[in-house]
């Protein structure tokens, strides 16, 4: 068996599915047979169809939007195309689907952040500004930029023949004092500073997450706990987010406990995919020997590596350790994932009326070819869900759309119908409306029960990844952690069970020191290089074993411990058990100034103590960090 596809084969019996997909056929959209569609009632299938008719007829710059921009113009425009599903279209450019002509018109004046690919160039840059738009950031290294552009203007800049592809600006999140972390005892810091004197003096530690305000950093130097020249990388300490929290500050804070001698600069990881990217390059060149984050953008890719991962990898590269959070969307071991990987699995071609409206797609079927049921269902709530497959960042050429239905399968709640030409990412996405609960919600408003339906609307079978970021589905699987945060060159955190370190009193012994339920797992499967080429060409599926398999996350250390930021007594998430590590790491390095990324990372990997199953598993990976033993390897090697 594919050790990537280790599940709850009681539950979930699809190994034999895979594989009588391959053999009988080489693909699944060969299949000799189909299981119908009886899931989703004809009312659905109806407005599935009508979807489906008008994403056939979009325009050239429609086609590189994603389906929230695309859908949502003709909705704003009030074009009657999209009468019978308008319910399900989440408003943007400021005004409802329902407004009046006066409300229309001013919606196409209201500016809409986006993501753009493209080739980066000063004519563009240009037409933005004439379009009344603002460049908020641009990366010709990345091929992105962040503009906030008129919603009128939206469809005239995609449609230039050097953009590739346009969305809504991404969603991201943090994977979430004179105190002390507690992880100083669990991790027995403290004995490497007492006993061998190293304090991870000479190493500076660079941290990235929302923010770190001058205020905050300014407090917790007078009190103790961070030290004198604490700073941020000028403009970079995401004073200017609207939501900032100093989660930045709470991480810098756990650094220091861990290794008091280490120097700390912050810079933002939430102003944008480039930025975030951008700045990681520059706290290398700040002279960072350890970079540490805890952020997580969604539109990441799952099957190779974008432009953060990229910039993880030119870090450690030039010798710089990276170590990031694995999320918190919860794993299989405790029934708390929120995630689906798998192979397409033909479950027919949609009927009835899709077929009538030209429709030639088929159905995903979640289950095997004995046991199908062509969607899944929702049974913890999130305010965002996606579909991710395997073909290359901004080159996908196979279409697949998602839709969410109501519990019974009769009305559809949401849904995501964006092109894949050849210059799209392979990513389709659903985010909560607004409004939620009350009489004036708009768009898709989750509720328990929902389900999932998966569309390959043209193209071949590929490795699915679904996501709910931080609900949880009724059939799941592990691979929870993605993007930068897997990537092959970053040591990716698992959080260990907060009660293990919350009362400071003695080291960590190993088993007895499990992963908190909401920690992210592991493996992470890749399909291609970062340069978009394939590793395993014509091989783009788990069940026949394309592509890699990563060991993800890598290890586990402390959360749940205090600290003296507002909002973080106690600190739980990955996102604390990534600076312990960070520290962690700092003290080796002040300890062997000469070690390299791979040094580090095997000086941790031969003292790690097995926390999870006996021996590297998905879930904690070697094991939780130990900062004595750890040293002395690197001390005696």
């Amino acid at each position: 068996m594919n050790p990537f596809h280790l599940r709850n084969w009681k539950s979930m019996s699809r190994s034999m599915g895979y594989l009588r997909i391959v053999v009988a056929a080489g693909i699944a959209l060969l299949a000799p047979s189909y299981v119908l569609a009886q899931d989703i009632s004809a009312d659905a299938q109806q407005e599935i169809a009508a979807i489906i008719s008008v994403k056939r007829n979009f325009t050239a710059g429609q086609q590189k939007m994603d389906s929230s921009l695309a859908f949502g113009l003709l909705a704003a425009a009030n074009d009657p195309s999209v009468f019978s599903f308008r319910d399900s279209i989440a408003p943007i450019g400021g005004t409802d689907v329902n407004g009046n002509l006066l409300a229309r018109a001013a919606a196409l004046l209201q500016l809409v952040s986006v993501e753009i690919t493209a080739n980066v160039n000063a004519d563009l840059l240009n037409a933005i500004t004439l379009a009344n738009g603002v460049v908020d950031q641009q990366s010709p290294q990345w091929g992105l930029i962040a503009a906030s552009l008129p919603l009128g203007s939206l469809e005239g800049i995609a449609a230039r023949p050097d953009v590739q592809s346009m969305r809504i600006a991404a969603t991201g999140q943090t994977n979430a004092g004179s105190l002390s972390s507690q992880g100083y005892i669990s991790h027995q810091a403290n004995q490497v500073v007492s006993t061998l004197g190293i304090n991870g003096a000479g190493v500076t530690v660079g941290v990235l997450s929302d923010s770190a305000t001058p205020a905050r950093v300014a407090s917790l130097i007078a009190s103790g706990d961070l030290p004198p020249g604490t700073q941020s990388l000028p403009g970079q300490d995401g004073s200017t987010l609207v939501n900032r929290i100093d989660e930045g500050t709470a991480m810098m804070e756990i650094v220091h406990d861990m290794a008091p001698g280490a120097n700390l600069i912050f810079a933002t990881a939430g102003t944008g995919a480039a930025s975030f990217a951008n700045n990681i390059l520059a706290l290398l060149a700040a002279g960072c020997k350890v970079i540490v984050d805890d952020f997580t953008y969604f539109n990441e890719g799952v099957f190779q590596d974008g432009p953060i991962a990229q910039a993880v990898n030119q870090v450690t590269a030039s010798g710089a350790i990276y170590i990031s959070s694995a999320a918190n969307s919860g794993n299989l071991t405790n029934s708390t994932s929120g995630t689906w990987e798998g192979d397409f699995l033909n479950g027919g071609p949609v009927t009835g009326v899709l077929a009538n409206a030209g429709e030639t797609g088929f159905f995903h079927n979640f289950e095997t070819i004995d046991t199908p049921q062509n969607f899944d269902v929702l049974t913890v709530t999130s305010t965002f869900m996606s579909l991710k497959w395997s073909d290359p960042l901004g080159g996908s050429t196979n279409d697949y759309d998602l839709f969410v239905l109501n519990n019974a399968g009769t009305t559809i709640k949401g849904f995501s119908a964006g092109v894949q030409s050849g210059t799209q990412d392979p990513f389709e996405f659903v985010r909560q409306g607004t409004n939620c609960g009350t009489a004036t919600a708009s768009g898709y408003c989750p509720t328990a029960g929902d389900r999932f339906v998966v569309v390959l609307f043209a193209g071949s079978a590929r490795a699915l990844h679904l996501d709910t970021e931080r609900g949880q589905l009724s059939l799941k699987t592990n691979g929870a952690t993605f993007g930068h945060n897997a990537g092959v060159n970053t040591v990716s955190m698992a959080a260990t069970y907060w009660n293990s370190a919350h009362t400071g009193t003695r080291p960590f012994t190993g088993f007895a020191n499990q992963d908190e339920v909401f920690s992210s797992d592991g493996p992470r499967k890749i399909f291609f290089n970062p340069d978009g080429t394939p590793i395993t060409p014509g091989n783009f599926l788990f069940g026949t074993n394309g592509g890699v398999t990563l060991q993800k996350p890598d290890f586990a250390a402390a959360d749940g411990v205090s600290s003296k930021t507002p909002g973080f007594t106690p600190f739980f998430g990955t996102s604390a058990a990534a600076p312990h590590a960070a520290g962690i790491a700092a003290l080796i390095l002040s300890a062997r100034p000469d070690y390299t990324p791979a040094q580090v990372k095997a000086a941790l990997t031969a003292t790690a103590l097995d926390s999870m199953t006996l021996g590297v598993d998905s879930d904690s990976g070697y094991g939780v960090m130990m900062a004595l033993a750890a040293v002395q390897y690197a001390l005696t090697h």
